[in-house]
């Protein structure tokens, strides 16, 4: 079996996949923007496409598998519940999203999945995992010591399940009972990276992807909701959003990262010199349930091109600040990759700083 990734150059960071068994290969997740580099690599390998499968309806690029389909008379493949994907298509307009969705709907399949199905390419067998969450018709794909799962876990991440068809009770049950069982010597390829990377060993994810490590299902759902800003900001706006099914805020291990409790916080609020207060919710956020005060608002998404307006004594004691320690988390990690010395996060963030009975102000204007 031949693995063959096509990382898309539009901007979405999609990865498709070209698995090739013999003469016939099999394409999973195919970006119509690759449409011609994948006709390249199958002439170029020596194959011809007789299975296009998607792992879910994509929303942030159209899929190339009609195409494909009339190019090599392929048989296209999706989970049975994308009978019903007309449903979220209208629903996608308020996300900027609905001409993608009512792009991939029109595209006829051919065979129905079901989980527990299997796909035979030659003698590579691709067994269907059922993974809702990121959709409710996303499956994931088992062949030999490779797992591809599409857009419900990604590299040091997972994919959102804030939008249309998304879950992330579904997606917790996915993650916890189909994917974390699976050896740790697989090899995961996901649907999208946005750092260069072409496969992981699940092992590894399991130890450090903060979407697989122990929480209850409601822990998880706060966690997620968390860890994707709110998109409300930008839909009232009437913005054009440029969407990402994951994000490029991935924590990694920093040593020296430590956290602080909101008691102990208002102590040192009381010290001289005060520590530097970093808010990276969105400004929406900060407007709706308050702020401590005195912080700096910073989203974390502008944190990198902001640098600038932190303290330029890179010494100078740093609390990171969100809603729940999620994001502020995250950016404390970079922060003390950027050699800031003194970072602590905000233990339960904002949301454990009013329980604690501490108080909040809120902003007349975006901070």
């Amino acid at each position: 079996m031949i693995v063959r990734q096509i990382r898309s150059k539009d901007g979405t960071g999609t990865l498709s996949y070209l698995i090739a068994d013999v003469k016939v290969a099999a394409i999973i997740d195919p970006n119509i923007e690759d449409t011609q580099e994948i006709r390249l690599l199958a002439s170029e390998i020596g194959v011809r496409v007789t299975h296009v499968i998607d792992t879910h309806t994509h929303a942030d690029h159209i899929s190339a598998a009609d195409e494909l389909k009339k190019v090599f008379d392929a048989q296209v493949c999706m989970h049975e519940n994308t009978k019903n994907k007309w449903k979220i298509v209208d629903e996608g307009d308020k996300f900027g999203i609905g001409d993608v969705l009512r792009a991939n709907a029109r595209i006829p399949i051919d065979r129905y999945l079901k989980d527990g199905d299997t796909v035979e390419v030659r003698d590579t067998v691709f067994s269907i995992l059922f993974t809702p969450g990121h959709t409710d018709n996303h499956v994931a794909l088992m062949a030999d010591d490779c797992l591809f799962t599409g857009d419900l876990l990604l590299i040091g991440q997972a994919g959102r399940s804030d939008l249309p068809g998304g879950d992330p009770g579904e997606q917790y049950e996915s993650l916890f009972t189909r994917i974390i069982p699976l050896p740790d010597t697989v090899k995961m390829f996901p649907g999208h990276d946005y750092a260069g990377n072409e496969f992981a060993y699940l092992g590894d994810e399991k130890k450090n992807n903060p979407f697989l490590q122990l929480r209850t299902k409601s822990e998880y759902i706060e966690f997620v909701r968390e860890f994707f800003p709110p998109l409300a900001e930008a839909i009232a706006s009437g913005s054009k959003m440029t969407l990402q099914c994951g994000t490029t805020r991935v924590a990694r291990a920093a040593d020296g990262l430590s956290s602080i409790k909101p008691a102990d916080l208002a102590m040192m609020l009381k010290s001289d010199p005060r520590p530097f207060l970093l808010d990276v919710r969105e400004p929406v956020e900060l407007l709706m349930s308050g702020a401590i005060d005195g912080v700096k608002n910073i989203p974390v998404g502008q944190l990198a091109a902001r640098l600038s307006e932190l303290p330029p004594d890179r010494s100078t004691t740093i609390v990171s600040i969100c809603a729940s320690g999620a994001r502020s988390f995250e950016a404390a990690h970079y922060l003390i990759r950027q050699g800031y010395q003194n970072v602590v996060n905000l233990e339960g963030g904002t949301t454990g700083w009013i329980k604690s009975g501490l108080g909040v102000v809120k902003p007349r204007q975006p901070a």
